[in-house]
Protein backbone atom coordinates (compact mmCIF):
# COMPACT_ATOMS: atom_id res chain seq x y z
CA UNK A 1 0.00 0.00 0.00
CA UNK A 2 3.16 2.54 0.96
CA UNK A 3 4.05 1.97 -2.82
CA UNK A 4 0.85 2.53 -4.31
CA UNK A 5 0.86 6.06 -2.18
CA UNK A 6 4.11 6.81 -3.58
CA UNK A 7 3.27 6.17 -7.03
CA UNK A 8 -0.56 7.79 -7.95
CA UNK A 9 -0.42 10.40 -4.71
CA UNK A 10 1.04 14.17 -5.21
CA UNK A 11 2.15 15.65 -2.22
CA UNK A 12 2.85 19.27 -1.42
CA UNK A 13 3.05 21.17 2.12
CA UNK A 14 3.16 25.06 1.83
CA UNK A 15 3.37 27.55 4.63
CA UNK A 16 0.70 30.28 5.39
CA UNK A 17 1.62 32.56 2.70
CA UNK A 18 1.92 29.72 0.06
CA UNK A 19 5.45 29.15 -0.76
CA UNK A 20 6.34 25.30 -1.03
CA UNK A 21 7.70 23.71 1.88
CA UNK A 22 7.92 20.01 1.10
CA UNK A 23 7.06 18.26 -2.60
CA UNK A 24 7.26 15.22 -4.42
CA UNK A 25 6.63 15.26 -7.97
CA UNK A 26 4.96 11.63 -7.80
CA UNK A 27 1.53 11.23 -10.48
CA UNK A 28 2.49 15.12 -11.64
CA UNK A 29 1.50 14.79 -14.80
CA UNK A 30 1.31 19.01 -15.46
CA UNK A 31 4.87 19.95 -13.81
CA UNK A 32 7.67 18.14 -14.57
CA UNK A 33 10.07 20.13 -11.63
CA UNK A 34 11.62 18.06 -9.30
CA UNK A 35 11.56 18.37 -5.69
CA UNK A 36 14.06 20.62 -4.84
CA UNK A 37 13.53 23.10 -7.57
CA UNK A 38 10.24 24.53 -6.33
CA UNK A 39 11.19 24.46 -2.45
CA UNK A 40 10.90 28.19 -1.37
CA UNK A 41 8.39 29.37 -4.75
CA UNK A 42 4.96 30.53 -4.62
CA UNK A 43 2.39 27.60 -5.05
CA UNK A 44 0.89 29.88 -7.92
CA UNK A 45 4.00 30.48 -9.31
CA UNK A 46 4.76 26.89 -9.91
CA UNK A 47 1.13 25.93 -10.89
CA UNK A 48 0.19 29.22 -12.54
CA UNK A 49 -3.16 27.95 -13.81
CA UNK A 50 -4.42 28.05 -10.19
CA UNK A 51 -5.55 30.90 -8.45
CA UNK A 52 -6.64 31.47 -4.36
CA UNK A 53 -10.29 30.74 -5.72
CA UNK A 54 -9.68 27.82 -7.28
CA UNK A 55 -6.38 25.92 -5.59
CA UNK A 56 -7.64 23.75 -2.84
CA UNK A 57 -4.45 23.90 -0.22
CA UNK A 58 -4.89 27.80 -0.10
CA UNK A 59 -8.16 27.74 0.03
CA UNK A 60 -7.40 25.65 3.24
CA UNK A 61 -5.57 28.48 4.16
CA UNK A 62 -8.04 30.72 3.98
CA UNK A 63 -10.38 29.11 6.09
CA UNK A 64 -8.49 27.03 8.12
CA UNK A 65 -10.37 24.27 7.69
CA UNK A 66 -9.74 20.81 5.83
CA UNK A 67 -11.58 20.19 2.42
CA UNK A 68 -12.01 16.43 2.09
CA UNK A 69 -11.60 14.48 -1.51
CA UNK A 70 -12.62 17.42 -3.35
CA UNK A 71 -12.68 16.89 -7.02
CA UNK A 72 -10.77 18.88 -9.21
CA UNK A 73 -10.81 19.80 -12.43
CA UNK A 74 -8.82 22.53 -14.45
CA UNK A 75 -7.08 23.42 -17.90
CA UNK A 76 -3.65 23.29 -17.85
CA UNK A 77 -3.85 24.53 -21.39
CA UNK A 78 -6.10 24.67 -23.92
CA UNK A 79 -5.28 21.02 -24.78
CA UNK A 80 -4.72 19.69 -21.89
CA UNK A 81 -6.99 19.20 -18.80
CA UNK A 82 -6.24 17.52 -15.19
CA UNK A 83 -8.60 15.66 -13.16
CA UNK A 84 -8.03 15.13 -9.84
CA UNK A 85 -9.33 13.93 -5.95
CA UNK A 86 -7.71 16.88 -3.89
CA UNK A 87 -7.50 16.44 0.35
CA UNK A 88 -5.99 19.37 2.24
CA UNK A 89 -5.65 20.07 5.67
CA UNK A 90 -4.19 23.15 7.95
CA UNK A 91 -1.36 22.65 10.07
CA UNK A 92 -1.47 24.54 12.89
CA UNK A 93 0.68 24.78 16.47
CA UNK A 94 -2.42 25.13 18.90
CA UNK A 95 -4.25 28.22 17.37
CA UNK A 96 -1.89 29.60 14.77
CA UNK A 97 -1.75 28.60 11.66
CA UNK A 98 1.73 27.14 10.03
CA UNK A 99 0.57 26.06 7.09
CA UNK A 100 -1.34 23.27 4.88
CA UNK A 101 -0.78 20.10 3.52
CA UNK A 102 -2.60 18.43 0.26
CA UNK A 103 -2.57 15.18 -0.84
CA UNK A 104 -3.71 15.25 -4.99
CA UNK A 105 -4.93 12.06 -6.40
CA UNK A 106 -4.82 12.23 -10.34
CA UNK A 107 -7.65 10.27 -11.94
CA UNK A 108 -6.80 10.91 -15.75
CA UNK A 109 -6.91 7.68 -18.15
CA UNK A 110 -3.02 7.20 -18.56
CA UNK A 111 -1.69 3.85 -19.49
CA UNK A 112 1.61 3.89 -17.55
CA UNK A 113 -0.61 6.03 -14.41
CA UNK A 114 -4.17 4.71 -13.37
CA UNK A 115 -6.31 2.63 -15.18
CA UNK A 116 -9.89 2.84 -15.33
CA UNK A 117 -10.10 -1.13 -13.98
CA UNK A 118 -6.79 -0.68 -11.85
CA UNK A 119 -6.90 -1.75 -7.94
CA UNK A 120 -5.59 1.44 -7.10
CA UNK A 121 -8.28 3.35 -9.48
CA UNK A 122 -10.89 1.82 -7.88
CA UNK A 123 -9.14 2.96 -4.22
CA UNK A 124 -8.95 6.44 -5.57
CA UNK A 125 -12.36 6.37 -6.41
CA UNK A 126 -13.70 4.74 -3.66
CA UNK A 127 -12.79 7.90 -1.32
CA UNK A 128 -15.55 9.91 -2.67
CA UNK A 129 -17.66 9.82 0.05
CA UNK A 130 -19.99 12.13 2.26
CA UNK A 131 -18.46 13.45 4.85
CA UNK A 132 -21.51 14.41 6.96
CA UNK A 133 -25.04 12.97 8.16
CA UNK A 134 -28.33 14.89 9.44
CA UNK A 135 -26.87 14.33 12.96
CA UNK A 136 -24.17 17.21 11.80
CA UNK A 137 -27.33 19.66 10.72
CA UNK A 138 -27.19 21.69 13.92
CA UNK A 139 -30.68 23.40 14.62
CA UNK A 140 -33.67 24.19 16.82
CA UNK A 141 -35.80 25.21 14.29
CA UNK A 142 -38.81 23.75 13.87
CA UNK A 143 -39.35 24.81 10.53
CA UNK A 144 -35.41 23.30 9.56
CA UNK A 145 -35.73 20.28 11.59
CA UNK A 146 -39.20 19.06 9.50
CA UNK A 147 -37.28 19.85 6.43
CA UNK A 148 -34.48 17.08 7.57
CA UNK A 149 -37.59 14.46 8.15
CA UNK A 150 -38.83 14.98 5.38
CA UNK A 151 -35.56 14.49 3.62
CA UNK A 152 -34.81 11.40 5.93
CA UNK A 153 -37.97 9.86 3.88
CA UNK A 154 -36.77 11.62 0.70
CA UNK A 155 -33.30 9.70 1.49
CA UNK A 156 -34.81 6.21 0.94
CA UNK A 157 -36.40 6.98 -2.66
CA UNK A 158 -34.31 7.57 -5.52
CA UNK A 159 -35.54 11.20 -7.06
CA UNK A 160 -33.81 14.05 -8.12
CA UNK A 161 -33.58 16.65 -5.44
CA UNK A 162 -33.07 20.35 -6.19
CA UNK A 163 -32.38 22.62 -2.91
CA UNK A 164 -32.13 25.99 -2.78
CA UNK A 165 -30.45 27.90 -0.28
CA UNK A 166 -28.72 31.31 -0.26
CA UNK A 167 -24.69 31.19 0.06
CA UNK A 168 -23.80 29.40 3.37
CA UNK A 169 -26.97 28.34 4.53
CA UNK A 170 -25.85 24.63 3.94
CA UNK A 171 -26.98 22.94 0.78
CA UNK A 172 -23.80 20.76 0.67
CA UNK A 173 -24.25 19.32 4.30
CA UNK A 174 -27.83 18.32 3.20
CA UNK A 175 -26.20 16.31 -0.15
CA UNK A 176 -23.74 14.54 1.67
CA UNK A 177 -27.07 13.76 4.65
CA UNK A 178 -29.14 12.30 1.53
CA UNK A 179 -26.40 10.00 0.47
CA UNK A 180 -25.20 8.80 3.41
CA UNK A 181 -28.59 8.07 3.95
CA UNK A 182 -29.39 5.92 0.79
CA UNK A 183 -29.04 3.14 -0.86
CA UNK A 184 -26.07 4.47 -2.73
CA UNK A 185 -24.22 5.28 0.33
CA UNK A 186 -21.38 2.62 -0.50
CA UNK A 187 -21.08 3.93 -4.01
CA UNK A 188 -19.18 7.87 -4.77
CA UNK A 189 -20.53 10.64 -4.17
CA UNK A 190 -19.22 13.41 -6.44
CA UNK A 191 -19.81 17.60 -5.81
CA UNK A 192 -19.06 19.66 -8.75
CA UNK A 193 -19.42 23.38 -7.92
CA UNK A 194 -20.76 24.96 -11.46
CA UNK A 195 -19.63 28.50 -10.97
CA UNK A 196 -15.63 27.12 -10.34
CA UNK A 197 -15.68 25.27 -13.89
CA UNK A 198 -14.84 27.60 -16.94
CA UNK A 199 -17.26 27.20 -19.61
CA UNK A 200 -14.63 25.92 -21.97
CA UNK A 201 -13.97 22.93 -20.17
CA UNK A 202 -17.63 22.21 -18.89
CA UNK A 203 -18.59 19.70 -21.13
CA UNK A 204 -15.98 17.44 -20.62
CA UNK A 205 -15.61 18.05 -17.27
CA UNK A 206 -19.13 16.28 -16.70
CA UNK A 207 -19.35 13.83 -19.76
CA UNK A 208 -15.51 12.98 -20.28
CA UNK A 209 -13.38 12.93 -23.34
CA UNK A 210 -12.14 10.30 -26.01
CA UNK A 211 -8.60 10.25 -26.82
CA UNK A 212 -7.96 12.23 -30.25
CA UNK A 213 -11.14 14.16 -30.19
CA UNK A 214 -9.31 17.48 -29.81
CA UNK A 215 -5.32 18.16 -29.87
CA UNK A 216 -3.83 16.53 -27.06
CA UNK A 217 -7.59 14.83 -25.66
CA UNK A 218 -7.03 11.74 -23.53
CA UNK A 219 -9.12 9.16 -23.06
CA UNK A 220 -10.81 10.35 -19.64
CA UNK A 221 -13.59 10.15 -17.42
CA UNK A 222 -16.51 12.91 -17.18
CA UNK A 223 -18.03 13.40 -13.16
CA UNK A 224 -21.52 11.01 -14.27
CA UNK A 225 -19.09 8.50 -15.09
CA UNK A 226 -16.97 8.61 -11.96
CA UNK A 227 -20.25 8.77 -9.65
CA UNK A 228 -21.84 5.90 -11.46
CA UNK A 229 -23.68 3.83 -8.78
CA UNK A 230 -23.77 6.63 -6.32
CA UNK A 231 -24.65 10.54 -5.96
CA UNK A 232 -23.78 13.41 -8.17
CA UNK A 233 -24.26 16.67 -6.67
CA UNK A 234 -24.43 20.00 -9.01
CA UNK A 235 -24.04 22.91 -7.15
CA UNK A 236 -24.83 26.27 -7.83
CA UNK A 237 -26.26 24.73 -11.09
CA UNK A 238 -27.98 28.51 -11.85
CA UNK A 239 -24.29 29.16 -13.13
CA UNK A 240 -24.38 26.79 -15.93
CA UNK A 241 -24.70 28.13 -19.58
CA UNK A 242 -27.68 28.09 -20.78
CA UNK A 243 -26.66 25.84 -23.67
CA UNK A 244 -25.12 22.92 -21.69
CA UNK A 245 -28.37 22.48 -19.43
CA UNK A 246 -29.95 21.08 -22.72
CA UNK A 247 -26.92 18.48 -22.89
CA UNK A 248 -27.14 17.63 -19.36
CA UNK A 249 -31.08 17.12 -19.07
CA UNK A 250 -30.43 14.51 -22.35
CA UNK A 251 -27.80 12.64 -20.09
CA UNK A 252 -30.73 12.86 -16.76
CA UNK A 253 -33.39 11.45 -19.11
CA UNK A 254 -31.62 8.56 -21.30
CA UNK A 255 -29.17 7.97 -18.26
CA UNK A 256 -26.52 7.97 -20.70
CA UNK A 257 -23.41 9.78 -21.32
CA UNK A 258 -21.35 10.11 -24.72
CA UNK A 259 -17.75 11.38 -24.16
CA UNK A 260 -16.87 14.44 -26.85
CA UNK A 261 -15.82 12.66 -29.56
CA UNK A 262 -17.03 9.19 -28.99
CA UNK A 263 -20.10 7.99 -30.70
CA UNK A 264 -20.77 5.33 -28.23
CA UNK A 265 -23.56 6.05 -25.53
CA UNK A 266 -22.32 5.01 -22.11
CA UNK A 267 -25.03 3.61 -19.62
CA UNK A 268 -24.73 5.63 -16.50
CA UNK A 269 -27.16 4.58 -12.87
CA UNK A 270 -26.73 8.28 -10.61
CA UNK A 271 -28.96 10.19 -8.81
CA UNK A 272 -28.62 13.84 -9.33
CA UNK A 273 -29.06 16.45 -6.37
CA UNK A 274 -28.96 19.81 -7.71
CA UNK A 275 -28.48 23.40 -5.54
CA UNK A 276 -28.99 26.98 -6.49
CA UNK A 277 -28.13 30.04 -4.96
CA UNK A 278 -30.79 32.23 -6.19
CA UNK A 279 -34.50 31.72 -6.13
CA UNK A 280 -35.47 29.17 -8.98
CA UNK A 281 -38.99 30.46 -9.65
CA UNK A 282 -36.73 33.78 -10.55
CA UNK A 283 -34.39 32.28 -12.85
CA UNK A 284 -37.12 30.50 -14.96
CA UNK A 285 -38.82 33.86 -15.29
CA UNK A 286 -35.56 35.28 -16.04
CA UNK A 287 -34.92 32.15 -18.95
CA UNK A 288 -31.57 31.52 -16.71
CA UNK A 289 -32.62 28.25 -15.62
CA UNK A 290 -34.12 25.66 -18.42
CA UNK A 291 -37.94 24.92 -17.22
CA UNK A 292 -37.73 21.17 -18.81
CA UNK A 293 -34.44 20.78 -16.62
CA UNK A 294 -35.83 22.32 -13.59
CA UNK A 295 -38.90 20.04 -13.57
CA UNK A 296 -36.17 17.40 -13.92
CA UNK A 297 -34.84 17.88 -11.28
CA UNK A 298 -37.57 19.30 -8.64
CA UNK A 299 -38.88 16.04 -8.06
CA UNK A 300 -38.50 16.93 -4.32
CA UNK A 301 -38.26 20.46 -3.19
CA UNK A 302 -36.23 21.48 -0.69
CA UNK A 303 -35.75 25.58 0.83
CA UNK A 304 -33.33 26.35 3.30
CA UNK A 305 -33.77 29.28 5.24
CA UNK A 306 -31.39 31.67 5.55
CA UNK A 307 -30.24 32.43 9.11
CA UNK A 308 -32.03 35.92 9.50
CA UNK A 309 -35.21 34.13 9.28
CA UNK A 310 -34.64 31.55 11.85
CA UNK A 311 -33.05 33.73 14.89
CA UNK A 312 -33.82 31.10 17.28
CA UNK A 313 -30.63 28.99 16.06
CA UNK A 314 -28.64 31.69 16.45
CA UNK A 315 -27.43 31.27 20.35
CA UNK A 316 -27.92 27.56 19.76
CA UNK A 317 -24.81 27.51 16.97
CA UNK A 318 -23.20 30.10 19.05
CA UNK A 319 -22.94 27.37 22.03
CA UNK A 320 -22.12 24.49 19.39
CA UNK A 321 -19.28 26.56 17.87
CA UNK A 322 -18.27 27.62 21.10
CA UNK A 323 -17.84 23.80 22.43
CA UNK A 324 -16.60 22.79 19.08
CA UNK A 325 -13.31 25.36 18.88
CA UNK A 326 -12.77 24.74 22.59
CA UNK A 327 -11.83 20.65 21.72
CA UNK A 328 -10.08 21.81 18.57
CA UNK A 329 -7.79 25.03 20.20
CA UNK A 330 -7.54 23.35 23.84
CA UNK A 331 -9.67 26.49 24.84
CA UNK A 332 -11.82 26.80 27.56
CA UNK A 333 -14.61 29.70 26.44
CA UNK A 334 -17.65 29.55 28.30
CA UNK A 335 -20.08 31.91 26.14
CA UNK A 336 -20.54 34.99 25.15
CA UNK A 337 -21.30 37.98 27.43
CA UNK A 338 -24.81 39.40 26.95
CA UNK A 339 -24.06 42.48 25.18
CA UNK A 340 -21.83 40.25 21.96
CA UNK A 341 -24.72 37.94 22.67
CA UNK A 342 -27.19 40.57 21.48
CA UNK A 343 -25.02 42.13 18.49
CA UNK A 344 -24.78 39.08 16.83
CA UNK A 345 -28.69 37.94 17.40
CA UNK A 346 -29.60 42.02 16.11
CA UNK A 347 -27.32 40.87 12.83
CA UNK A 348 -28.48 40.07 9.74
CA UNK A 349 -25.54 37.41 8.79
CA UNK A 350 -25.54 37.54 4.87
CA UNK A 351 -22.76 34.75 5.00
CA UNK A 352 -25.38 32.57 7.33
CA UNK A 353 -24.06 29.51 9.24
CA UNK A 354 -20.65 29.82 7.28
CA UNK A 355 -20.15 33.68 8.40
CA UNK A 356 -21.31 32.99 12.16
CA UNK A 357 -18.88 29.86 12.20
CA UNK A 358 -16.07 32.39 11.29
CA UNK A 359 -17.09 34.88 13.42
CA UNK A 360 -16.52 32.34 16.19
CA UNK A 361 -13.35 31.39 15.28
CA UNK A 362 -12.06 34.40 15.14
CA UNK A 363 -13.18 35.34 18.24
CA UNK A 364 -11.33 32.60 20.15
CA UNK A 365 -8.22 33.83 18.37
CA UNK A 366 -8.38 36.85 20.06
CA UNK A 367 -10.27 36.62 23.61
CA UNK A 368 -7.95 36.71 26.41
CA UNK A 369 -10.58 35.95 29.23
CA UNK A 370 -13.29 32.94 29.53
CA UNK A 371 -15.71 35.66 28.19
CA UNK A 372 -16.39 36.50 24.36
CA UNK A 373 -17.30 40.28 24.49
CA UNK A 374 -18.09 42.85 21.52
CA UNK A 375 -14.22 43.81 20.88
CA UNK A 376 -13.33 40.02 19.91
CA UNK A 377 -16.20 40.50 17.01
CA UNK A 378 -15.41 41.47 13.53
CA UNK A 379 -15.54 45.37 12.91
CA UNK A 380 -17.78 45.13 10.17
CA UNK A 381 -20.35 43.51 12.30
CA UNK A 382 -19.60 45.74 15.18
CA UNK A 383 -20.09 48.76 12.53
CA UNK A 384 -23.36 47.17 11.07
CA UNK A 385 -25.09 47.76 14.72
CA UNK A 386 -23.80 50.99 15.62
CA UNK A 387 -25.47 52.19 12.11
CA UNK A 388 -28.97 50.65 12.17
CA UNK A 389 -31.10 53.54 12.95
CA UNK A 390 -33.41 52.27 15.43
CA UNK A 391 -32.29 49.70 18.08
CA UNK A 392 -34.79 46.16 18.24
CA UNK A 393 -37.77 46.88 20.44
CA UNK A 394 -36.39 44.94 24.06
CA UNK A 395 -38.17 44.91 27.38
CA UNK A 396 -38.79 48.41 28.53
CA UNK A 397 -38.12 50.58 25.74
CA UNK A 398 -40.98 52.73 25.14
CA UNK A 399 -41.56 54.69 21.70
CA UNK A 400 -40.23 57.79 23.17
CA UNK A 401 -37.00 55.97 24.09
CA UNK A 402 -36.62 54.50 20.92
CA UNK A 403 -37.16 58.09 19.62
CA UNK A 404 -34.59 59.75 22.15
CA UNK A 405 -32.07 57.18 20.58
CA UNK A 406 -32.47 57.66 17.12
CA UNK A 407 -32.41 61.01 17.58
CA UNK A 408 -29.54 60.94 19.72
CA UNK A 409 -27.59 58.85 16.66
CA UNK A 410 -28.78 61.36 14.17
CA UNK A 411 -27.18 64.14 16.33
CA UNK A 412 -23.98 62.54 16.72
CA UNK A 413 -23.96 61.20 12.68
CA UNK A 414 -24.23 65.63 11.93
CA UNK A 415 -21.40 66.20 14.52
CA UNK A 416 -18.91 63.50 12.82
CA UNK A 417 -19.83 64.98 9.29
CA UNK A 418 -19.23 68.21 9.98
CA UNK A 419 -16.27 67.79 11.93
CA UNK A 420 -17.99 68.29 15.43
CA UNK A 421 -18.82 72.09 14.37
CA UNK A 422 -22.22 72.88 16.27
CA UNK A 423 -23.20 75.38 13.52
CA UNK A 424 -22.88 73.48 10.53
CA UNK A 425 -24.35 70.59 12.06
CA UNK A 426 -27.41 72.61 12.79
CA UNK A 427 -27.93 73.79 9.61
CA UNK A 428 -27.24 70.42 7.95
CA UNK A 429 -29.89 69.40 10.14
CA UNK A 430 -31.98 72.93 9.13
CA UNK A 431 -32.67 73.35 12.84
CA UNK A 432 -31.55 76.49 14.78
CA UNK A 433 -28.19 76.59 16.69
CA UNK A 434 -29.82 77.00 20.05
CA UNK A 435 -31.91 73.93 19.43
CA UNK A 436 -29.02 71.87 18.38
CA UNK A 437 -26.81 72.94 21.14
CA UNK A 438 -29.82 71.98 23.84
CA UNK A 439 -30.32 68.50 22.44
CA UNK A 440 -26.41 67.83 22.88
CA UNK A 441 -26.82 69.33 26.59
CA UNK A 442 -29.88 66.55 26.55
CA UNK A 443 -27.85 63.32 25.29
CA UNK A 444 -24.43 64.80 27.19
CA UNK A 445 -23.11 64.75 23.49
CA UNK A 446 -19.53 66.28 23.85
CA UNK A 447 -17.72 68.07 20.84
Amino acid sequence: MKENFKQTDLICIVDKKGNILYYNNYNDVCNKLGSNDVIGMPLLEVYPWLSNETSTVLKVIEKGEPIVNELQCYEVNKSFTVNAINSAFPLKNKSDLLGAVIVSTNLDEKPHKMKKNSRIHKEALATLHAKYTFNDIVTVSEGLNLTKIQLKKAALKDSNILIYGETGTGKELFAHSIHNDSSRRNFPLVAQNCAAIPSTLIESILFGTTKGSFTGAEDKQGIFEIADGGTLFLDEINSMPIEMQVKLLRVIEERTVRRIGDHRDIPINVRVIASTNENPMNLLKEKRFREDLFYRLNVVSVEIPPLRKRKEDIDYLCSYFINYYNQAFGENITGLDSEARKILNNYGWPGNVRELRNCIEGAFNLVDGSIITPKELPTYILASEEDAPIKKLSDGNSLMDLVEQYEKEILKDALVKTHFNIAKAARLLAIPRQSFYNKMKKYKLQT
